[in-house]
């Protein structure tokens, strides 16, 4: 999802003047901060995998050159 779908989703409002947003309820903050904890679960998931490809090509690389 983008930052505007989010947006309407939630009825979250954008301030322009000040660029940040108006949250009304404890709800809405809840809900903001369990999608940032799913983004960044996701971003260190993405990172543990590339690590892991990297080993696995590595390894790949060597089982390939001693035969």
């Amino acid at each position: 999802m983008n930052e505007r779908e989010l947006n309407t989703l939630f009825n979250i409002v954008t301030e322009p003047d000040k660029n940040a947003y108006i949250i009304d309820t404890d709800k809405q903050k809840r809900e903001i901060q369990r999608i940032i904890r799913i983004f960044e679960i996701s971003k260190s998931q993405r990172e543990n995998f590339k690590q892991i490809s990297a080993r696995g090509l590595v390894a790949f690389k060597m089982l390939v050159s001693n035969n």
